[in-house]
């Protein structure tokens, strides 16, 4: 149980604090890094005592000795697993340790995306009117848009229902990405509308290149865990997708009210409705959707503890500390999402495997 940190004094690295965030659930903000620690209730009365003036062992020692009201108790495996996690994520004194294996391979997968980062401070500034009025009016913004989306809704299906022209035209390829680039950054100043009306601008915001190939516009919301409301937190995941939807409204509207003339939108209108079934999906992990349903369910990073869960369950991988303050009913949640998102992922990847081995046998064969 004993490792050559333990023997340091053990404190909060400098800049890290203990703030209220989503659902009140506290956290530890790094200041430094950006980055967010969500930790249990139990915790959290323990943050006070990482005050650099006792060693992880005496911290250890003290807690094999616990009382409760069964007695005394053996904390100190939960108290070193707890401890461990803090240091992983870095917001310890005691610097983690390096990466190594899968995890530094992975690490470095997701730096190979390139980044066109702009601070947001313009961004922000650009902002801030419209933001204000959904601050000072925010059951009447959630009221319009939801009729905007509802008509928008109508309209597509009207389009949808409608007989295609019978002579085929090639659409404006270039034209219609570049509406979609502009539906796309739009889509984003709607995240940081809402974000900014709820009291924590975006940090910045970009376009990086997924896969060196697919540009993807974003903005850094991270500081929506500070928003304590669901109801927030869900505004500001799906604002963005009912851009898309009211965009999407909109060209099928064009589309009803002259298909001759605007025939070539179909194909504008099957991409946005690409663009957003994909992006509400939740089972996929950086998707609108997958933050919505976080918000829901009152949840933070969602797919990692479910992900880790199922490790604990399957593989018998040891359960990180936040973990074992969690209700049984909240486990099954995990364990729920976990084997669907699973079962998704695994037959998404088959039915890629097989569209390129059909490919490749056509060439060869």
């Amino acid at each position: 149980m004993s490792a050559d940190w333990l023997d340091e004094p053990v404190a909060l690295a400098p800049r890290v604090t203990l703030v209220d965030g989503a659902d009140g659930h506290p956290l530890l903000f790094a200041e430094d890094s950006g980055t967010y620690v969500r930790l249990s209730a139990t915790g959290a009365r323990l943050v006070p005592l990482l005050d650099g003036s006792r060693t992880g062992t005496a911290l250890l020692n003290a807690a094999r000795r616990a009382r409760g009201p069964g007695g005394v108790h053996d904390r100190a495996p939960v108290l070193l697993s707890f401890l461990t996690d803090l240091r992983r994520a870095g917001v310890l004194s005691v610097p983690p340790e390096p990466l190594r294996g899968r995890d530094l391979w992975i690490a470095r997968f997701f730096r190979l995306t390139p980044h066109l980062r702009i601070p947001a401070r313009h961004l922000n500034l650009m902002l801030r009117p419209p933001s204000a009025v959904l601050a000072r009016f925010p059951r009447t913004a959630t009221a319009l848009t939801v009729l905007a989306g509802a008509a928008a809704v109508a309209a597509i299906v009207l389009a949808l229902t409608l007989p295609a022209p019978l002579d085929f035209v090639g659409p404006p390829w270039l034209v219609l990405f570049a509406a979609l680039l502009v539906q796309a950054a739009v889509h984003e100043m709607g995240h940081a509308t809402v974000c900014q009306a709820l009291g924590v601008p975006v940090r910045e915001a970009g376009v990086k290149l997924f896969c060196f190939l697919v540009p993807l516009t974003y903005v850094d919301r991270t500081d929506a865990y500070r928003v304590r409301s669901r109801f927030g937190r869900l505004a500001v995941a799906m604002v963005g997708p009912m851009i898309d939807i009211v965009a999407a409204g909109v060209c099928a509207a064009l589309i009803v009210l002259d298909p001759e003339r605007f025939g070539a939108l179909r194909w504008l209108l099957g991409m946005q409705l690409f663009v957003v079934f994909n992006n509400l999906n939740p089972l996929f992990p950086v998707t609108d959707g997958h933050h919505a349903l976080e918000a829901a369910l009152g949840e933070i990073n969602l797919r990692d503890r479910a992900f880790r869960y199922l490790g604990h369950v399957f593989l018998r991988m040891p359960l990180p500390a936040a973990h074992r303050a969690v209700s049984a009913a909240r486990r099954r949640i995990y364990l729920v999402y976990g084997l669907v998102s699973t079962a998704f992922v695994a037959l998404l990847l088959m039915m890629i495997s097989m569209n390129y081995y059909r490919l490749a046998a056509h060439f060869i064969f």
